[in-house]
């Protein structure tokens, strides 16, 4: 993920097709039977594309991924199911790639996904993925042995088929040589595609922030209806009429945010300060750090602190602590910027801004706040139940599909139980759901897996590339922090980063031990 993505072909073509699709999406909803049509063009589009190249479908999984949060911008209602275009694309991507592959059986004689000799050595990630593949599959079974509902199994379970998406990614960039030159070449269109999505999911949440804070009414009813509507995150309206705009997607706001950090620094530290490059990243970083800040999620809030401690450590390790102390300064500089940007949002003129709040004192007092909300005082109800669940057969887990009884707070819970008294198999305490459904042992190869491409990550810091290297390895460092309080490794979201940095990693292992890793000609 080098620097030259802005001038990147494919980065245009993202942009604009990411732009196209939400506003076909917007008209969608407000128009159903349109999106009907829309669904029924993207998916054959989709098709063509995938069958002509592989990658193309990747690139398209991967921007879908990046803007859509839990997968409904498009989505297709076939009685009461309605399917979205996240399982849409997955299905169609994973048959291509699987015919392919059988087309390659009968041509070769030889099944090219395992014909290649894997090794359980050191800097080998794939093969620890079928490892957790063997939990998942424990989890299914413990489900049934469990005789949880197969209802709650078979939604709990849906989010991980995600995992199965490794083997596409690993065949196209870093097995298949033969469609890429280099670790760079393969590496190129993804960077693309992800400065793409994150610079989009700025400007989308700040065109949110203007909307709903100028209560321009006409428009405000029918976005926040559209954004509930296709799971992409939530509006809600805070102290003296400053708004919340939570993304789920924002997870790659976040994780973007300290790859371009790391990649800015790394530049100046090669170049200097005054070039076009270093004030296009400055301005990246100012829109992925204001768009944390908007997002008021307190556990973006954590992995953001946990980051910028890493990236510390990581600074001065690599440029020394005179360096490190002028970064420092910088960053502080992006923190004053990014608050202004937010302030001079909400506070424009025209129309007319709802205003009458206190910025400094809202941020503090969300993030001071960690009981008395709904939600927060909801996710702490749950915690000792969780754990007690958990401790009854904390060894084998108890199953995908298994539940826990606490007291809710969230309002819709009360309206339907005025006790608060809520089931659920879904939690916001992720590491724990994990070892509540695959037991100590899937939980410990999770970690592993995280703890390996962390591994390979240092190995590569040795390289040229370290500030990308750095900065996606602190970027998985932070979603796992998140996970603690947020459900991501559990969730597409998650997974898909934790994917994408490990074939991202394993193809610049190999680059290294070939000497090819160079993303940059110079």
């Amino acid at each position: 993920m080098g620097y030259k993505f802005l001038s990147s072909k494919i980065f245009k073509t993202t942009l604009l097709f990411i732009v196209l699709g939400e506003l076909f999406s917007l008209c969608g909803f407000l128009v159903p039977f349109f999106m009907t049509i829309v669904f029924s063009v993207v998916v054959c589009l989709f098709l063509i594309l995938t069958l002509h190249k592989l990658e193309y479908g990747i690139y398209i999984v991967l921007a879908e991924l990046f803007i859509g949060s839990k997968g409904y911008l498009f989505f297709l209602e076939i009685g009461d199911l309605s399917l979205s275009i996240r399982i849409a694309f997955w299905l169609i991507l994973m048959s291509v790639w699987a015919g392919k592959n059988i087309t390659r059986i009968v041509s070769e004689k030889k099944f090219s996904l395992l014909h290649r000799k894997f090794s359980l050595k050191r800097g080998h990630i794939l093969p620890y993925f079928l490892f957790l593949f063997l939990f998942m599959l424990w989890g299914i079974v413990n489900g049934f042995l469990h005789n949880n509902d197969f209802g709650n199994i078979f939604f709990d379970f849906n989010g991980w088929l995600y995992f199965t998406l490794i083997f596409p990614l690993y065949d196209i960039f870093v097995k298949e040589r033969r469609i890429f030159r280099s670790a760079s070449e393969a590496l190129e269109g993804v960077s693309a595609v992800f400065a793409a999505s994150v610079l989009w999911l700025g400007f989308k949440t700040f065109f949110l922030l203007f909307i709903f804070s100028h209560d321009m009414i006409g428009m405000t009813a029918e976005l926040y209806r559209w954004v509930r509507l296709t799971g992409v995150g939530e509006l809600t309206r805070m102290q003296g009429g400053f708004y919340r705009i939570f993304l789920q997607s924002q997870i790659f706001s976040l994780a973007g945010f300290f790859i371009i950090l790391c990649l800015w620094t790394e530049r100046i530290y090669k170049n200097g300060w005054k070039n076009k490059t270093s004030c296009l990243m400055a301005l990246f970083a100012v829109l992925l750090l204001a768009t944390i800040v908007i997002s008021f999620s307190r556990s973006f809030w954590v992995g953001l602190v946990i980051g910028l401690l890493l990236f510390a450590a990581f600074s001065f390790w690599r440029y020394g602590w005179k360096r490190s102390i002028g970064f420092g300064g910088v960053l502080a500089a992006v923190a004053v910027v990014s608050l202004c940007l937010i302030m001079i949002t909400v506070k424009f003129p025209y129309p007319r801004p709802l205003g009458g709040y206190n910025a400094v004192g809202l941020l503090t007092e969300r993030a001071g706040r960690l009981t008395g909300e709904a939600a927060v005082s909801s996710r702490w109800n749950l915690l000792p139940e969780l754990w007690r669940k958990i401790s009854r057969e904390a060894v084998f887990g108890q199953g995908f599909g298994s539940t826990v009884t606490y007291e809710s707070n969230d309002p819709r819970v009360r309206e339907t139980n005025a006790t608060g008294e809520y089931t659920t198999y879904a939690f916001e305490w992720g590491w724990l759901d994990i070892w509540l459904k695959l037991g100590i042992f899937g939980l410990l190869t999770y970690l592993f897996i995280l703890f390996n491409i962390t591994f390979i990550a240092v190995k590569l810091s040795k390289t040229k590339k370290a500030g990308m290297h750095a900065g996606l390895a602190i970027g998985l460092i932070v979603v796992a922090a998140v996970n603690f309080f947020s459900p991501y490794f559990n969730h597409p979201l998650g997974i898909g980063y934790l994917m994408l940095t490990a074939v991202i990693f394993e193809s610049g292992l190999t680059g290294f031990r070939c000497g090819q890793l160079s993303l940059d000609k110079k």
